[in-house]
């Protein structure tokens, strides 16, 4: 089993806070990530996706599935995300960890979580770093 990690864009960061503020008032709802090759060794269910966000790892969501499709529409913003694999998750499995300095990039990579600490669940406050 592996787990993965992408990279929220700076261009991106307050999307993603609505996406989650929307799913704490609806007590549910989804999380996707577009990517453009299939990772493998996913365990649907176990696997992790990992996001870093501003220069740092900062949580996790559980894989329920990959779909494939020509696109998605984010439901608090206007756009639509490019295929041609969509990875989901319950906003319920969301872990905010401690976090881990780690520089960003674009598509994802293969990331083995030994050292994660879990500092929270999905409802809690996005934990502060400390310089």
């Amino acid at each position: 089993m592996k787990n993965i990690i992408v990279t929220t864009p700076k261009s991106e960061m307050q999307n993603a806070a609505k996406e989650a503020k929307k799913c704490i008032e609806d007590g549910a709802g989804y999380y996707f990530r577009s990517v453009s090759k299939m990772p493998k060794d996913i365990v649907i269910g176990e696997s992790k996706i990992y996001y870093i966000e501003d220069g740092y790892i900062r949580g996790y969501g559980v894989i329920i599935g990959i779909s494939n499709g020509n696109g998605q529409k984010c439901s608090v913003g206007d756009k639509t995300w490019k295929g041609p694999y969509f990875i989901w998750m319950p906003a319920c499995t969301w872990k905010w960890i401690k976090p881990i300095p780690m520089k960003g990039f674009q598509g994802f990579r293969y990331f083995n979580d030994k050292d994660v600490k879990v500092v929270g669940e999905w409802k809690d406050a996005k934990p502060v770093i400390h310089d």
